[in-house]
């Protein structure tokens, strides 16, 4: 008997790779408004300097554009039709970009499911009934406060802070860096499209990310990979109208004979209480972040700041399904923890 197979044929991931430097200079100004513990790869007495350059003024407005958990970083959907522009160059495109347009772009992301935008366009108009109901269908990880919080401004307002912050914080914190950091972006950026020759698109995603694992079935328009020097070990994720953005670290070499910066994450990691019960969890099937954190007794936030270290660690991996981010134990790191210890200590 002949069969027929009528089962879809599996579509490739379209990723592109964009070298715009436009994106770690978002993830700086992320990074800056960031008071959440996070610890940066980039020296403590440089982001003190940096915000300090800010101001208070700015300060406040990093807080309001760019949230902890806002997803407002995607801004950097303006990016889409030319890649590789020039910070100043993205400046520009989001100067030019309509008021409307671009909150509808920061925000297009917050939402569990793409069929509910007409409810963010609507709260644009800032009745309160249209905001909650747009709040209402944002994401669980989404902090709504900081939504509410955002959308009580009129859009106009909203992009004339914005650019402002963006004009400010390129002069006074990225700018005078530009010079040492864009080669670094460069030259990963070349070595991750040597790579794409012989990869699939989820295989290069998964290599930059370093363990985002993107479903076949995944509904996604494509994948935008973008490197970062200042938003190192931890990559920024965001999305806009179907794409999905991660901004990721870059690594950089160390000097000699000083330990690798993978195995000092590793260590760090694994020096936690919460996070050892979290791979022990792991270990026995993949669990979602709610899941988690009932497990552990604690917050949903307190949760997503362990799996940030444990991932930047490469000791989870994250397989996306639906709407819900599913953790996975990366046996392989631990196996491999041993070799390069014994390696880094014998050389």
């Amino acid at each position: 008997m002949k069969v027929l197979d009528l089962t879809p044929p599996q579509r490739e991931l379209r990723v592109r790779i964009d070298p715009s430097p436009g994106y770690d200079f978002v993830a700086c100004l992320y990074m800056l408004a960031n008071d959440e513990s996070l610890e940066f790869d980039v020296p403590k007495k440089w982001i003190e300097r940096a915000r300090a350059a800010l101001g208070a003024e700015l300060r406040a407005d990093l807080r309001l554009l760019f949230p902890p958990r806002g997803r407002s970083v995607a801004m950097v959907g303006v990016l889409e039709y030319t890649p590789g522009l020039s910070v100043r160059a993205f400046i520009k495109t989001v100067q030019s970009t309509a008021p409307e347009a671009l909150v509808e772009l920061m925000l297009a992301g917050t939402l569990a499911d793409r069929q509910a935008l007409p409810l963010l366009r609507a709260a644009l108009g800032r009745s309160q009934r249209a905001i909650d109901a747009y709040l209402e269908a944002t994401h669980v990880e989404i902090d709504r406060r900081a939504l509410r919080a955002l959308l009580a401004n009129f859009p106009s307002e909203i992009k004339a802070r914005l650019v402002r912050l963006l004009r400010e914080g390129y002069t006074r914190v990225y700018a005078p860096e530009e010079p040492q950091v864009a080669p670094l972006l460069e030259r990963d950026v070349a070595a991750l499209t040597r790579l794409a020759t012989a990869a699939t698109g989820s295989q290069l995603v998964e290599h930059a990310t370093g363990g985002f694992v993107i479903a076949p079935d995944a509904a996604l328009s494509g994948v935008v990979l973008a490197p970062t020097y200042f938003f190192r070990p931890y990559n920024l994720l965001t999305a806009y109208h179907g794409n999905r953005v991660f901004i990721y670290p870059i690594e950089i070499s160390t000097m000699r004979g000083a330990p690798p910066p993978d195995m000092v994450r590793l260590y760090k990691a694994l020096g936690d209480e919460t996070r050892l019960k979290i791979l022990r969890l792991l270990a026995t099937r993949e669990m979602y972040l709610q899941e988690l954190a009932k497990a552990l007794g604690v917050t949903h936030v307190t949760a997503l700041h362990h799996m940030a270290a444990l991932r930047a660690a490469h000791l989870v991996q994250v397989v996306e399904k639906d709407s819900l981010k599913y953790y996975r134990l990366r046996t392989d790191r631990a196996r491999a923890a041993a070799a390069e210890w014994l390696e880094f200590v014998h050389a």
